[in-house]
């Protein structure tokens, strides 16, 4: 989402050199939106089960990073729990690109099987 944010921000200034004010005001406004929406997201903090979930690691593998200290523990002492932006990402061949953003045609392709 990074990407995006980036995109639009370089999008802000061509609309601001070719005059279109308010157009770039708005684009800049959604841009400040998602930004921070990363950055609320990337700071949350999940559970073992939850974290699993999103990174594709199992509850047993997040608990022995969290206990090799691979990853910090953003909870308790007996209530580990790892923020959004410190997950691992195990690598996914179906639907997403070497980048890790998705692949969105695979993913529309795939829905209309």
């Amino acid at each position: 989402m990074e990407a995006l944010v980036q995109r639009w921000r370089d999008d802000v200034t061509l609309l601001r050199r070719r005059g279109a004010d308010a157009q770039a005001a708005t684009l800049e406004s959604c841009a400040s939106e998602l930004e921070e929406e990363v950055r609320r997201l990337s700071i949350e903090t999940l559970t073992l089960a939850q974290a699993g979930r999103e990174s594709g690691y199992s509850y047993h593998a997040l608990q022995k990073m969290l206990a090799d200290g691979r990853l910090p523990n953003a909870g308790g002492r007996h209530r580990p729990r790892i923020r959004r932006g410190d997950l691992p990402r195990k690598p996914s061949t179906r639907h997403e690109r070497a980048n890790g953003e998705p692949d969105l045609a695979s993913l529309v392709l795939a829905g209309s099987d």
